[in-house]
């Protein structure tokens, strides 16, 4: 009997060590980490992507260049994605470093503090509707607009290094014409959503809505920017949700990095849950009013 247990113990250990050693020489190339992306948020011939919508816990750093001060924050966003007949809506409830809700529903975007009992409220319409849009060209003022096209609205190469110390594949993103506020963008790229995409293990598909989810197992290799600095180390699993982290750098130098983990995509979420209810005894500013004698 130990004989056998020892046997099946090796053999399972030869099978995973084949395995790691297949997926290490699995070919990766710049199209593919680039397919990866767009095409977990490219709405099939159905109209429907992989990643119709998503909620997850974000960490945030801010580095401000003049001043050499950064700035950390933390909460929970939801997404959820444009389609051909419905604009980007989004919601961020920040921790820290104060409480703070930023919602939009792709028509208004309310811009709530709660300490000065404020909500500024500021039309975005626009960006979608206005005479003269063009989708081809107009969709980069917005990133998260734009997730599925990326290498038509950015020159993209890796970035220095290719990786990060996780081994996660790591895109820099230059606009093809001028962003206001942008100057480039930096994506990780999860190395396992990569190469499930390249072999097929997990295809990428877009049929009924259904619910994945992140793990975070206490063990898992250290994969975040924000690891070594009091911040919480996350992993990922293998899923349609490839992004773990995006930079975004702007004319003056100043950069924003956001980190996703517990991601769950496709939960069905609601145009309801993008609307702002403003509290009772909240001041509604219009950012045209500010200025307005009283």
């Amino acid at each position: 009997m130990k004989h056998r247990i020892a046997l099946l113990v090796g053999l399972s250990f030869l099978c995973l060590s084949a395995a790691a050693h297949a997926a290490q020489q699995v070919h990766v190339g710049l199209n593919d980490v680039i397919a990866t992306v767009e095409k977990s948020f490219k709405a099939g011939s159905n109209g429907q992507a992989p990643v119709g919508d998503f909620t997850a816990d974000f960490f945030q750093r801010t580095l401000l260049k003049k001043e050499s001060r950064e700035m950390r924050g933390d909460g929970i966003v939801s997404v959820k994605l444009a389609t051909a007949s419905s604009p980007l809506m989004y919601r961020f409830q920040y921790y820290r470093p104060y409480q703070q809700e930023i919602v939009s529903d792709g028509n208004s975007l309310w811009i709530y503090h709660p300490e000065n009992r404020e909500v500024i409220l500021s039309d975005v319409g626009y960006m979608y509707n206005r005479p003269g849009f063009n989708p081809d060209r107009d969709r980069a003022v917005n990133f998260l607009q734009g997730l599925g096209r990326i290498s038509k609205d950015f020159q993209i190469n890796f970035a220095s290094g290719m990786y990060d110390t996780a081994g996660n594949y790591v895109l820099e993103l230059n606009p093809r014409h001028a962003m206001l506020n942008t100057r480039r963008i930096l994506l990780v790229v999860s190395r396992d959503s990569v190469i499930s995409y390249v072999t097929g293990a997990t295809p990428l598909t877009s049929g009924p809505a259904s619910s994945q989810t992140r793990t975070v197992p206490p063990t898992t290799t250290t994969r975040t920017p924000f690891a070594g600095m009091g911040m919480p180390a996350f992993g990922v699993e293998s899923d349609p949700f490839p992004l773990l982290s995006s930079t975004v750098e702007d004319q003056e130098g100043n950069s924003t990095t956001m980190e996703f983990a517990h991601v769950k995509i496709n939960t069905r979420l609601a145009n309801t849950d993008f609307s702002f209810l403003v509290p009772p005894g909240v001041e509604v500013v219009k950012p045209s009013e500010r200025n307005q004698p009283r």
